[in-house]
């Protein structure tokens, strides 16, 4: 089983919280937010981006700026 930790953020449509996994950093199955997360956790967070949410909503994470934004089309 593969090693991963976790970077919860809030869609920027309905703030229903989403998890995003990241493999970079130490991966010890950590939970984060975008607020506490490490930057090297951070560089692997939209491994699997775009997120679609249940409102219907794709979103990823700008890194630099530590937010989630939405990605065109949503």
């Amino acid at each position: 089983m593969g090693m991963f930790d976790s970077v919860f953020v809030e869609c920027p449509k309905c703030k229903t919280e989403n998890e995003f996994q990241s493999k970079s950093g130490d991966c010890f199955l950590n939970n984060y937010t975008l607020e506490n997360c490490p930057d090297d956790v951070m560089v692997d967070v939209n491994r699997h981006s775009p997120c679609h949410c249940d409102c219907g909503a794709f979103y990823e994470v700008d890194i630099k700026e530590r937010k989630a934004v939405l990605v065109a089309g949503s």
